[in-house]
């Protein structure tokens, strides 16, 4: 492979994109694009086929690629012709790699000069090791965009579990007990201290940043020193509910992690309430997810009201909300559902990790030159989702009704 490096600007050059206001739109077949993506629809085009899109306002220097004929908005640069012989997916993978976000001239509005990115150097190969490149490059970038979308379709499944097993919170259609939450809790609701968190003391402080993924990131925690009487009133045991009961984003009011684990004494400040459940009677994994469905939520955002500088829940309000309570029983099957499901989307989330590292080490010997021809023999998986009616993981739960659920993507 030659080692040759050239500018850029001795490559291609950067055309402006065309005004096209969302009003002139027509929603034909034709995508138009904004230095986002792709940004709605029209019937023409301003390019001929392939095409290299750039952010040249906003969201500069973000690089996309269309497979046919588009209209690049005016806040985009664009290629789809080159001065020497080049594979434009071979090309788009360059400029991936050059990382033009760094290229901002301007601090009030984000801009891209085109001049700055053609003084760029990549390497240049003949024509036929481009097309070698691109398309291990390509079959690279394909399996973490899947591995990416099967995380992202986990994200809905155990909602629609949910919803099978126990019908719509709001109307409540298996006819289950209503019962205030307040009558299920072991204790009351309880909000955290108001001692600042430090970079070092006795026990970790779990603040609302650290709150909303299933457990709690605390990695990213500081530290408290509060003496044995208040630690007792804030401490976190397993299974507790942290709740994000004041906040300035409507969107993150009454976001959510369990407690696990942990080796280091765990509190939680003022911003989190804390909810413990009667295991007899309510479980708390059956609770999150009841909170996490759009008719949990919405009658919890029923009890939260809104001051001039953020959103907020109290104790008595969250104790009032009512739910339906299934038995202990079906519960404790749906608890069963989670726990696999959890298994799972880890060794989905480890799964997309490697796939992006081995995209990103390819792409960084491609730009270096260095991605000799027998990189052809790593084996790079090729995978398929089987989307259903109803799409979500195999071997996680008995069929529902009869119906087996399904997703199908290799994690070899």
């Amino acid at each position: 492979m030659s080692n040759q490096r050239v500018e850029l600007g001795e490559i291609c050059s950067f055309y402006y994109g065309e005004n096209l206001p969302e009003a002139r739109r027509s929603g034909g077949s034709t995508p138009v694009y904004g230095s986002n993506g792709i940004i709605g629809w029209h019937n023409q085009s301003i390019t001929k086929g392939q095409t290299i899109i750039i952010g040249r306002k906003g969201s500069i220097g973000e690089i996309h690629f269309s497979k046919q004929a588009c209209w690049p908005i005016d806040t985009t640069y664009y290629i789809e012709t080159t001065k020497k012989s080049c594979d434009l997916r071979w090309l788009y993978y360059m400029l991936v790699a050059i990382d033009l976000t760094g290229l901002n001239k301007s601090a009030a509005v984000p801009g891209l000069n085109r001049d700055d990115a053609y003084e760029k150097q990549i390497p240049f190969c003949s024509l036929p090791e481009q097309k070698r490149i691109a398309s291990m490059l390509e079959k690279a970038d394909r399996l973490r965009r899947l591995r990416r979308y099967a995380l992202e379709l986990s994200g809905t499944y155990l909602q629609s579990v949910f919803l099978e097993m126990f019908g719509d919170p709001v109307t409540n259609p298996k006819g289950w007990e209503i019962t205030p939450l307040g009558d299920m809790l072991s204790i009351s609701p309880h909000l955290g201290t108001i001692t600042p968190a430090k970079e070092s003391g006795k026990q970790l402080c779990v603040r609302v940043g650290e709150v909303g993924e299933w457990d709690i990131n605390l990695g990213k925690c500081k530290y408290v020193s509060l003496e044995e009487k208040e630690f007792k009133r804030f401490s976190l045991q397993s299974g507790d509910i942290i709740l994000a009961r004041a906040i300035g984003s409507e969107a993150h009011l009454g976001k959510l992690s369990i407690m696990g684990k942990s080796s280091t004494p765990v509190v939680f400040d003022s911003h989190l309430m804390r909810i413990r459940t009667d295991s007899s009677r309510l479980l708390t994994f059956f609770l999150a997810c009841w909170l996490k469905t759009d008719g949990g939520r919405a009658r919890f955002m029923q009890q939260a009201r809104q001051t001039s500088v953020q959103f907020n829940i109290n104790t008595e309000q969250i104790a009032s909300i009512e739910l339906p309570v299934p038995p202990i029983s079906l519960q404790q099957k749906f608890v069963k559902i989670i726990e696999k499901h959890l298994r799972l989307q880890a060794q989905q989330r480890e799964a997309e990790r490697q796939a992006e590292h081995l995209f990103q080490t390819l792409l960084h010997k491609a730009f270096q030159g260095e991605l000799a021809s027998n990189e052809d023999e790593i084996l790079i998986p090729d995978v398929e989702i089987v989307n259903q009616q109803k799409p979500v993981f195999a071997d996680i739960a008995e069929p529902i009704n009869g119906d087996a659920y399904q997703l199908a993507l290799p994690l070899e």
